[in-house]
């Protein structure tokens, strides 16, 4: 127990340093002119087995075609979760965006929470080092995460044809407004915008699987 607590107290200290990294780094600025290339992200956890699956899918822009996806499964800790929050999932997130052959322009990712500071849309573009974008369902809980720096950077998005609005969050090198014009873009007869819907279905699919085969099937 003892080990478990120090090696818990080790990696928060490292994430610590990470999200102090990040937090100096994130910039919001225009989007570039040129997006051809836009990766969904999503992500679902199987809590019993402690394990986190994760799903990039690369399509084109505007035309919204799947290029191609990259999706795999690691372990975490569910303490560590309740206790240093989503940033533990970044890791993971930037080893699928890796598998990746294709170049990526801008990324799209579901946030699971919108009550942390930085989003995780943050720490992926960031560290990554391209522009990012965070989705989220829950349109109207963007309080926390509404303004950086004096900058507006969240908001909800209204999607032609829902009555619901969807949450945006401009992560990185990327404006409220430029996020929320690719959004809905990206958005063709659903809220969520395609590849992040895309993201999702795959990983989900991807996890059924995977508990069938390696809980259910035991």
């Amino acid at each position: 127990m003892a080990k478990v607590n120090a090696l818990m107290e080790l990696r928060a200290k490292e994430l610590a340093t990470l999200r102090e990294r990040v937090e100096k780094r994130i910039k919001l600025k225009p989007a570039p002119k040129r997006v051809r290339r836009i990766v969904g992200i999503d992500m679902v956890v199987t809590p019993r087995a402690g394990k986190v699956h994760v799903c990039a899918c690369m399509m084109s822009f505007p035309r919204l075609e799947i290029l191609e996806e990259a999706i795999a499964t690691d372990e975490i800790d569910i303490a560590a979760l309740k206790h240093l929050g989503n940033i533990i999932f970044v890791p993971l997130i930037l080893n699928v965006l890796k598998m990746l052959k294709g170049k990526v322009d801008m990324v799209m990712i579901r946030e699971l929470t919108l009550k942390e500071e930085i989003p995780l849309s943050s720490y992926v573009g960031v560290i990554s080092g391209r522009p990012s974008v965070g989705i989220s369902e829950r349109g109207s809980s963007l309080r926390r995460l509404s303004k950086w720096d004096g900058t507006k950077r969240g908001g909800p998005v209204k999607i032609r044809g829902h009555k619901t609005t969807v949450g945006v969050v401009a992560g990185h090198l990327v404006t409220f407004r430029d996020a929320a014009s690719l959004v809905k873009a990206c958005a063709k007869g659903t809220r969520i915008p395609d590849p992040v819907r895309n993201a999702g279905m795959r990983v989900r699919a991807w996890e059924r699987e995977w508990r069938r085969v390696n809980i259910e099937g035991r």
